[in-house]
C-alpha cells in the first residue's frame, strides 16, 4: 500500500479510536452504506490513507472472514499503526453498534407486532438503498476507468445475480484477471 500524503502526520491510537468510533456512531445501513464514511473521513477528510488504499482495504476485507467492514477497517487500523491501529480501529468501529443493537433487539421483540414499525421499517430500507447507490456510483467514477474495468464489473455483477457465484471465488478471479489484464500498465 502507499503511504499517505506528507502533509497529514500519523494519527494517535486514540484518534484513530475516536475517528472509527464515530464512523460506527453515525454510518447507518450496513457494510456498503458506511464505505462512504470511511472514505470521507479517511482518505478526503484526513488524508489518512490514499484512495488506492482503501480500494484494497475493502478488497481485504470482503476477501477475509467476518464483517466486511470491520475487516476493512482493521485492515486500514493495521496499516496506520499496525496491530495496535488495527485494534483501536476494531474497538472504536463495534463499541456503538454493539450497544445500540442489543437496545434495537430488545425494543423490537417488545413491539414487533406493532403497526407503526412496518412502514418506518419500509422506509429506512429505501434509505439504505439509496445511500448503496451513491457508494456504487462514487466507487465506479473512480474505479471503471477504461472497457477493461468495466468488463470485470460487469462480469462480477452477472457473475454474482444470476449465477449466485461465490463472491471470495469472484474476487480471486478477478484479482487474477487483472494481474493478467494490468501487469504491464501503470497505475
Amino acid at each position: 500500500m502507499k503511504t499517505p500524503d506528507a502533509q497529514s502526520a500519523p494519527p494517535g491510537l486514540m484518534r484513530i479510536f475516536l475517528v472509527f468510533l464515530k464512523i460506527g456512531t453515525f454510518a447507518f445501513g450496513g457494510v456498503y452504506s458506511m464505505l462512504s464514511f470511511f472514505e470521507r473521513e479517511l482518505v478526503g477528510k484526513r488524508k489518512w490513507i490514499t484512495h488506492e488504499d482503501y480500494l484494497e482495504s475493502i478488497a481485504i476485507g470482503q476477501m477475509t472472514p467476518g464483517a466486511p467492514i470491520v475487516n476493512t477497517g482493521i485492515c486500514i487500523g493495521y496499516k496506520l499503526k499496525r496491530i495496535r491501529g488495527a485494534l483501536a480501529s476494531t474497538a472504536g468501529q463495534i463499541v456503538t453498534g454493539t450497544i445500540v443493537s442489543i437496545l434495537i433487539a430488545i425494543f423490537y421483540i417488545k413491539t414487533k407486532e406493532h403497526p407503526m414499525l412496518r412502514p418506518i421499517m419500509k422506509g429506512i430500507g429505501a434509505a439504505v438503498v439509496g445511500l448503496l447507490l451513491s457508494i456504487v456510483f462514487t466507487m465506479s467514477r473512480k474505479t471503471l476507468k477504461d472497457y477493461r474495468t468495466l468488463l470485470v464489473a460487469v462480469a462480477a455483477f452477472f457473475l454474482l445475480s444470476l449465477f449466485k457465484l461465490n463472491p471470495i471465488v469472484i474476487i480471486l478471479t478477478a484479482g487474477a484477471v487483472g494481474f493478467i489484464l494490468f501487469r504491464n500498465k501503470p497505475s
